[in-house]
């Protein structure tokens, strides 16, 4: 070596004649450089690819925030948000493991396409609040292709509401239900008891075919208040509405609380005979008897009255052709009003007794009525399409407070409404 350096010395040159560019050792090196580095970007390409041919990450970005919930609806950390991220369409589900190895689902198999995805817990699975405790909680997504992934994150849950939701003692009374409004089972009282004061309440009847049917608010106190409730229900005939078609149904009582715990309380009902009651005074007409008559004459009055509806029609005494006297009404015969009835009233100008169509006759008589057994006793009822005659007297005894009074017919629903007031108004001389 010493030789060859004193040698290139003494010449002026670099060793290995390395200045040299045609010389094969200066194109030796780079070429053995350019050579490895090819073959090691070869390399990280294939890696690349084959990295590429695996299943890439399906779930990422999962966290719970925050990792410990007060369930207990005092507005401070009562609620986790559970965020993940789903990198192609998948079927993902979401459950809690408890201390046992119980899952308990948040979500379970939903269809989910590749986005940033957002859950919030309140602690409540089930309609029903989990106890307190250290939990994990398991994210799962399977792709199309059947590629699986699941991550874990911890989630505790501490200071739950401890007051159990329940809707107790529920009743449905009468069982059988005949909304027609004939005064005789028209309504259905439905009560219960809540635990505690719940955030919304719900009661309805569920006909078989699926159909709710809302039940009207509470009569005694606010609506989701903790304590006794009833409501009042007359499946909308007070309203003149068609009730629910017969049948059998499930009355149902649903209530939440404001953590999110549920409850439900469910009884049976039955409706039959149904429906608005239509009745009418035929083409509004009346005849009445000479329109002059002497106190102490009797004055007399025809009508046609036709049940126009599907539904019976309530009626009692006293018989077409009872004689009244001006001195008298329904009352002094003992035919009392009773909320439901039917019957063709007659009324006067400057009627003083203290209640319109003092006095009333029964749609038809007995024999042409249809004697029907209820909770109640045997009532009368004028059956659907069928037509009566009825036919009143009043013996004018007192006189009127005009000379020349206007006497007119009504058709009166007791307690409920005239159907037809004012018919065929028609003056009267009254003579001395």
């Amino acid at each position: 070596m010493v030789r060859l350096l004193d040698s290139a010395q003494g010449q002026g040159k670099l060793p290995f004649a390395s200045l040299d560019p045609h010389s094969p050792s200066r194109r030796s090196i780079p070429d053995v450089i350019k050579r490895r580095v090819c073959v090691f970007a070869l390399l990280l390409m294939v890696s690349a690819m084959l990295a590429g041919c695996g299943p890439r990450r399906l779930l990422s970005n999962v966290a719970i925030r925050p990792e410990v919930i007060s369930p207990n609806a005092d507005g401070s950390a009562d609620i986790a948000e559970m965020s993940y991220t789903v990198a192609r369409q998948s079927v993902v589900s979401i459950y809690l493991l408890d201390a046992g190895g119980k899952r308990h689902y948040i979500r379970e198999n939903l269809r989910r396409s590749k986005a940033d995805r957002t859950a919030y817990f309140s602690g409540v699975v089930d309609g029903t609040l989990l106890p307190d405790g250290d939990y994990t909680c398991v994210f799962e997504a399977t792709d199309e292709k059947g590629y699986s992934e699941s991550l874990e994150r911890p989630l505790r849950l501490v200071n739950g509401d401890k007051v159990p939701l329940t809707i107790d003692n529920l009743s449905v009374w009468p069982r059988v239900f005949t909304p027609n409004r004939d005064g005789i089972t028209d309504r259905v009282r439905v009560g219960y008891s809540l635990s505690k004061e719940v955030a919304w309440v719900q009661v309805y009847l569920l006909g078989e075919d699926g159909t709710k049917y809302p039940v009207e608010e509470d009569t005694i106190r606010e609506m989701g208040a903790a304590g006794s409730h009833e409501h009042d229900y007359h499946g909308g005939v007070d309203l003149g509405a068609t009730p629910p078609p017969d049948g059998e149904y499930t009355v149902v009582v649903e209530a939440q609380d404001a953590v999110g715990n549920k409850a439900k309380a469910v009884g049976l009902l039955t409706i039959e005979g149904g429906g608005v009651p239509l009745v009418e005074i035929v083409n509004r007409a009346a005849q009445f008897s000479d329109t002059t008559i002497r106190l102490g004459e009797t004055l007399t009055f025809t009508c046609t009255v036709k049940n126009i509806g599907k539904v019976p029609i309530r009626t009692k005494g006293p018989e077409p052709g009872t004689l009244y006297t001006t001195a008298m009404n329904y009352n002094k015969l003992q035919e009392y009003e009773e909320p439901g009835l039917f019957r063709v009233g007659l009324d006067y100008e400057g009627n003083s007794d203290g209640r319109a169509y003092p006095y009333r006759w029964q749609l038809g008589m007995d024999g042409e009525l249809s004697q029907v057994d209820t909770e109640v006793g045997t009532v009368t009822y004028l059956m659907p399409g069928e037509t009566v005659m009825v036919v009143g007297h009043l013996k004018v005894d007192d006189a009127p407070p005009k000379t020349e009074p206007y006497f007119w017919l009504g058709l009166i629903h007791e307690q409920v409404e005239v159907v037809q007031d004012r018919v065929e108004p028609t003056p009267f001389s009254i003579l001395y």
